[in-house]
């Protein structure tokens, strides 16, 4: 293979794979769960509420802040399949890096998601 061939296939790869991780927005995954409250080009807040056994599959969220309105335990799986489990009490915030992973909650949650956009 020649090498600017080979420079443009490598290119494309590049520039493909972080399309190939991400994982879909979460009120897109999950509508039935999500009411956006309020948006901008900069902030997105998100209603998001769920019963126990509810499932929300692979999605990405931006670096965000959780407020907890109604506690539970959630468990959290990562795309390389690990996954770990949360509990948060009523009145706790939480900030976020950006994430991609999938959710089933344990128990009934309702928290208030505050997405900043890049």
């Amino acid at each position: 293979m020649k090498k600017s061939s080979l420079a443009l296939v490598l290119a494309v790869v590049a520039l493909a794979m972080p399309c190939a991780y991400a994982a879909d927005d979460l009120c897109a995954v999950g509508p039935t769960h999500c009411k956006i409250l309020k948006e901008d080009a900069r902030v997105r807040v998100i209603d998001y509420t769920a019963k126990a056994g509810d499932k929300v599959g692979m999605h990405t969220h931006p670096a965000h802040v959780i407020y907890v309105l109604k506690g539970g335990r959630t468990k959290f799986t990562l795309p390389d399949g690990s996954t770990t489990e949360r509990d948060l009490k009523a009145g706790d915030a939480v900030i976020n890096p950006a994430v991609t992973h999938a959710t089933e909650n344990l128990t009934a949650v309702h928290v208030i998601i505050v997405e900043m956009k890049q």
